[in-house]
């Protein structure tokens, strides 16, 4: 096709001119706005789809121990909320359960030994994804295992399972294993195969830092937005609005900590106003923080700062549960390779320098020299081969190195000082990251000769344990060194195949989160709502529960107060309270006000709030109160009767000490 001049009318006077653009020109001009575009694609990607992998490491460790904190803390509970003898059977739930579609493991149990075991399939896959061992695996199982545990008691939970699932399920397509994980010491192990004692004394290679690109980065910072953007817009009513709400906030004896009805006496109404107004602020600035295109390497560590400050403060002086630590579980995810470089200026690399001499030519002692040198990412450690006679401390007997292992201080001294034994080992720990939570067991008096006798009995028998793992064998130098055979083909192709589903995944996730995000906040303008979703967009939603409703303490801070309490006659003639004796810190008859600080764990906080209008659950409830005397193992707390009523009072406003408007309403009697 020929190429024409192209006339440009002017227009600054009468006369027009043309002015001829040569074809030369404009394609100048095209690259040029092809390369601004690049410019634009570039940042947008380095500012949204970027991450660290040492800030995803860290982030795996969070979610694993806050996973492994949630499940603690169900261990007393296991009877009560997941076995049949408790307040929530099995056959009620899948009878009349909370909502049309729900799923849990746990609706297979119903002996407290039955649930036991699920218990303990749970420990396994979280304390596997902490340790980030096959990660994909198991953060797939641990988000299977936390939804089950979440929805077998959905009437005694609260908003903390919805977050740490949320959570799991956008960093589900991240990397979470490349750093500070089991998976990459075996991926590093992997790479150097063929290593040699003279590779390891050479070095290792350089830590990972390549940046992780992926979709699921923005999805994630849009995320931690949306949670606080519409926590803010909520909390339009007067309490927010007139400064009072924390004051009523830490009035609430169901949920107030000891710390919590400590300074409430104490804290003038100024200062919870200002705090108030900051805990606005926060939620308010946050979002902006998170996702500002300027800046962001400063802002969202800032964020971080923030948004942890106010859910520690929150953690300890109200009993929400798991929420506030799932909610922290987030900020690891908005750190930077910055504040990992201004990490590793802060811990001194050559704080515990040591030479560790060790068997090169046994198998198992090889092995596990290998592994330590990769946990050594300060490179504390010098290994060296007790064969290496010239490097070896002047004045020490020969045969030290061919009984144990030692590890020196100082190269070159006359006098240095060494370990053997289980005390190497520990300063070998001691070397590691955490080094002292890992050593100091070793070094308890009592333990300390336990360990050395361990270690003898392992050295001694350390030819029979490299033959039985197939290493070379102590004492053969130059036994070959197994080497993995390669993954199977069939491996390769599911891998490659699971990879490429990845951003078209995290790309339909998008639209279902958005779908719900627009329906279960009232803040949305209607005509933004996608209000007619297909089934199968609601059954994501609602299988894994998660809703995107985020409105704590909105639009006002609850400025009443409730518990609920059972006036039961045992065979004897004596009144008790069996619902409050297992459940609450206060079981004292008769109830005239709520009690300060009711003491309640999270669930039956949650329990109590909807148990008076939940009459499917009434029968349960029914039952699990005439098991009275089973729980105290006294045949004379056999009950005759028993009332349940629910208390209400309002709050005293400021100023004022004594509880208004008491209200007493019984839901439940037998017979």
């Amino acid at each position: 096709m020929p190429h024409h001049d192209i006339p440009i009318p002017i227009s600054s006077s009468p006369r027009v001119t043309a002015i001829a653009v040569t074809p030369g020109a404009q394609a100048g001009r095209t690259w040029r706005d092809v390369a601004r575009l690049s410019v634009v694609v570039e940042v947008f990607r380095s500012t949204y789809l970027r991450i660290d992998p040492r800030t995803l490491g860290l982030g795996r460790i969070g979610i694993g121990l806050v996973l492994l904190a949630d499940l603690a803390r169900r261990v007393p509970w296991l009877e009560t909320f997941y076995s049949n003898a408790g307040l929530l059977p099995n056959h009620t739930m899948l009878w009349r359960p909370p909502f049309p579609r729900i799923f849990s493991v746990f609706f297979m149990a119903s002996q407290p030994e039955e649930a036991g075991v699920w218990f303990a399939v749970c420990f396994a896959c979280f304390f596997c994804f902490l340790i980030g061992y096959r990660t994909r695996l198991f953060h797939v199982l641990s988000f299977a295992m936390t939804t089950s545990l979440h929805n077998r008691m959905l009437t005694a939970e609260n908003w903390g399972g919805v977050a740490i699932g949320t959570l799991m399920l956008w960093t589900m397509f991240l990397p979470l294993g490349r750093r500070f994980s089991v998976d990459a010491v075996r991926a590093s192990l992997r790479a150097r195969t063929g290593e040699t004692p003279e590779d390891l004394a050479a070095g290792l290679p350089a830590a990972d830092v390549q940046p992780v690109e992926a979709l699921a980065v923005l999805g994630l910072l849009l995320q931690i937005a949306v949670i606080y953007w519409f926590n803010f817009l909520h909390k339009s009513g007067s309490t927010w609005r007139d400064g009072t709400a924390i004051y009523y906030v830490l009035h609430q004896e169901r949920i107030a900590t000891t710390l919590a009805v400590w300074l409430r006496e104490r804290l003038p109404f100024s200062a919870t106003k200002l705090l108030t107004a900051t805990t606005l602020v926060i939620e308010a600035t946050a979002p902006v923080l998170v996702l500002a295109p300027f800046l962001w390497r400063w802002t969202r560590p800032l964020a971080a700062l923030l948004l942890a400050g106010l859910h520690l403060s929150i953690l300890s002086l109200l009993n929400l549960g798991i929420f506030s630590a799932a909610m922290v579980a987030f900020d690891p995810f908005l750190l930077g390779a910055a504040e990992w470089r201004l990490l590793a200026r802060l811990v001194p690399a050559r704080g515990r320098a040591r030479t560790v001499f060790y068997d090169a030519d046994c198998g198992v002692c090889y092995a596990l020299v290998r592994v330590l040198a990769r946990l050594d990412v300060h490179r504390r450690l010098r290994w060296v081969s007790n064969g290496d006679t010239a490097a070896w401390p002047a004045g020490i007997d020969p045969a030290l190195f061919e009984r144990t292992v030692v590890v020196a201080a100082v190269e070159g001294a006359a006098a240095p000082r060494l370990w053997a034994r289980s005390d190497a080992c520990a300063e070998i720990l001691m070397a590691l990251p955490l080094g002292r939570l890992w050593a100091w067991p070793l070094l308890l008096p009592g333990v300390r000769g336990l360990a050395g006798l361990a270690y003898d009995w392992i050295a001694r028998r350390r030819t029979r344990i490299s033959v039985w793992f197939g290493l070379a064998a102590c004492g053969l130098p130059g036994a070959a060194r197994q080497v993995p055979p390669p993954p199977a083909p069939i491996r390769v192709w599911a891998g490659a195949r699971l990879r490429n589903l990845g951003d078209p995944l995290v790309a339909l996730l998008f639209i279902v989160i958005t779908a719900e995000v627009t329906n279960a906040n009232r803040a949305v303008p209607a005509w933004l709502r996608f209000e007619h979703r297909p089934d199968w967009m609601v059954a994501a939603i609602m299988y894994p529960h998660l809703f995107e409703g985020w409105s704590l303490f909105a639009p006002d801070a609850p400025t009443s107060d409730q518990m609920v309490y059972v006036d039961a006659v045992t065979q004897d003639g004596r009144h008790v309270d069996p619902y409050n004796e297992f459940g609450s810190r206060v079981a004292k008859l008769p109830v005239d006000a709520v009690p300060v600080r009711l003491g309640h764990d999270s669930f039956w906080c949650d329990y109590t709030n909807q148990i008076p209008n939940a009459g499917i659950y009434h029968q349960a409830l029914t039952d699990w109160i005439l098991r009275y005397p089973e729980r105290t193992g006294r045949p004379q707390d056999t009950l005759v009767s028993f009332e349940a009523f629910s208390l209400t009072q309002d709050t005293p406003p400021p100023g004022e000490k004594v509880p208004r408007n008491i209200q007493r309403q019984r839901f439940l009697q037998w017979p």
